[in-house]
């Protein structure tokens, strides 16, 4: 995902998976972030997601409607971080020299292939 910083980003990621790109462009954050279900918000889960409904707040665009303190009475330190992040602030640095921790390849057959199979082509 292309977009302002790393919280859009990993939105706009999901956004068009598996193969497809999807840009946020910084005049458009909060039209894009509005309707998003809550759940989109990282550490959003089924727990805070249920105090976030018991509030009224369903949506991204229903949370930036409450003020950092309100946030900050119910959710404490990470309040701050509902606030922002449902205004797109993500001040995050990019760290792009992070040690590679996956590398993979696949091959998709033609036709099924049983294990078994598999087995007896390696030997």
């Amino acid at each position: 995902g292309v977009a302002p910083n790393k919280f859009l980003a990993k939105i706009a990621s999901d956004w068009n998976k598996p193969d497809g790109q999807f840009v946020i462009r910084p005049t458009r954050v909060l039209e894009f972030l509005q309707p998003l279900p809550v759940r989109k918000v990282p550490g959003v889960g089924k727990v805070t997601q249920a105090r976030l409904e018991q509030l009224g707040i369903q949506t991204v665009g229903d949370l930036a409607t409450h003020g950092v303190q309100e946030l900050e009475h119910y959710f404490g330190r990470y309040g701050r971080r509902l606030y922002e992040l449902a205004r797109g602030i993500d001040e995050r640095e990019v760290q792009t020299d992070q040690p590679l921790q996956q590398v993979s390849a696949e091959t998709t057959f033609s036709e099924d292939v049983r294990l078994e199979a598999l087995g007896e082509a390696i030997d």
